[in-house]
């Protein structure tokens, strides 16, 4: 019996498997230390760092795996999703790669090719089952979405039946985490006091589906892609506002297409904001805070938004760069489903950030993801750390009383 060929046997790989044949094992994505560069580099892979340290758990190991299964010198197997889905996806292996490989998106496919062969991890099966039955992935009633807003002194309209100028995208994180609920107040706060026409979901906002995208379960992950879809389409939306990292990056790269053919405009916060700071010549109060800043990997290796955030915090407060900044920063460990799946992992390697944010001597690590916050507190909790964790958009809220 003839064996199939390598798009016909791996249908998530199809398209971009070949690509794994341009890596030539240099290693740059192993180790790359560059003090000319800007920003200098200093190392590459946070889970290499935290590991063995053996090849599987580092970009060129992982290359080798999918070249190997490409050439039908491997097989699919639950050690091999063991060893794939100890990784944040953070993607700083692909900005050290001399070829410009987009590695997330092969990790991605593989591990879509491990789930629909049955060797997802476990762990992950509840979280994006309930992505899809309950419409978020913390296992929790969806009608919890309206508990923040009811803390507001102020109605935000609907937008299952309001039109508004912008809908704003809360995300899963945000609005069903009480510690966390903060970025959803300040935000919404922010943009009623600069007189921003904007609408929620509220209860019946869908989950974006990042979850299941990053840990390769596309079922799910289409799902909700497809019910978002229908729901902008029927919102009539023309402008979406999140102040989740990955909701942003899902909805704008994920849903290219789908943003496209509805003509939609998709903007982190930090980003519209310090456009329309600009535009409006907004006046913010310097709060004269010592701050440095973590840039997540959702707004930054994968969407390029570096500036924005340093611009609106270089007004309200004063920055001290830590060792690793924009597309060589350490990533928090909390994305690629790692947290899920692997805790400890995820935690110890947000422990080496605060580490790293402690040597610049700020009493503040800010950052504009939901996600980045959860992990690097759980971190400052951990090491007992003086650091205080905070999102952007308090700071900002702050800086507009």
């Amino acid at each position: 019996m003839t064996e199939n060929k390598p798009e016909e046997k791996f249908k998530r790989l199809a398209n971009i498997g070949p690509s794994v044949l341009q890596c030539i094992s240099c290693g740059d994505c192993r180790e790359q230390t560059d003090y000319t560069a800007n920003p200098q580099k200093w190392g590459v892979c946070v889970a290499r760092d935290h590991t063995s340290g053996f090849e599987p758990f580092f970009s060129r190991g992982k290359m080798q795996i999918i070249r190997s299964l490409w050439q039908g010198k491997l097989k699919l197997s639950k050690d091999m999703a063991d060893v794939i889905f100890q990784c944040p996806t953070c993607n700083a292996c692909s900005e050290a790669c001399a070829y410009d490989m987009d590695n997330v998106a092969l990790y991605e496919a593989l591990r879509a090719e491990l789930v629909d062969a049955g060797y997802g991890l476990e762990v992950h099966i509840p979280m994006n089952k309930a992505m899809v039955e309950l419409l978020n992935p913390y296992e929790r009633d969806n009608k919890l979405k309206n508990k923040w807003l009811e803390k507001l002194d102020f109605k935000v309209k609907d937008a299952n039946t309001e039109q508004a100028d912008f809908l704003y995208f809360v995300g899963c994180t945000a609005a069903l985490t009480p510690d966390i609920e903060k970025v959803a107040l300040n935000t919404a706060n922010i943009l009623n006091k600069l007189g921003i026409d904007f609408s929620v979901f509220g209860e019946h906002e869908v989950c974006c589906g990042s979850v299941g995208k990053r840990t390769g379960d596309l079922k799910a992950f289409n799902s909700v892609a497809t019910k978002n879809y229908e729901m902008f389409k029927k919102s009539g939306v023309k402008s979406i506002i999140t102040s989740c990292a990955g909701c942003y990056r899902t909805l704008k790269k994920d849903y290219a297409d789908y943003m496209k053919e509805l003509g939609i405009t998709v903007y982190h916060t930090i980003e519209f904001l310090n456009q329309y700071v600009k535009e409006n010549n907004v006046k913010l109060k310097n709060l004269e805070l010592n701050t440095t800043y973590h840039d997540p990997c959702h707004t930054g290796r994968h969407m390029g938004l570096y500036e924005e955030p340093r611009e609106i915090l270089n007004k309200i407060a004063n920055i001290t760069e830590m060792k690793t900044i924009k597309q060589s920063a350490n990533c928090c460990g909390a994305g690629g489903g790692l947290k899920k799946g692997f805790s400890e992992l995820a935690l110890e390697i947000a422990k080496s950030r605060i580490k790293e944010a402690e040597e610049t001597g700020a009493d503040n690590l800010v950052s504009i993801c939901p996600f980045c916050y959860r992990n690097l507190a759980d971190a400052i909790e951990a090491l007992n750390s003086n650091i205080k964790m905070v999102d952007l958009m308090e700071l900002v809220e702050q800086a507009l009383n």
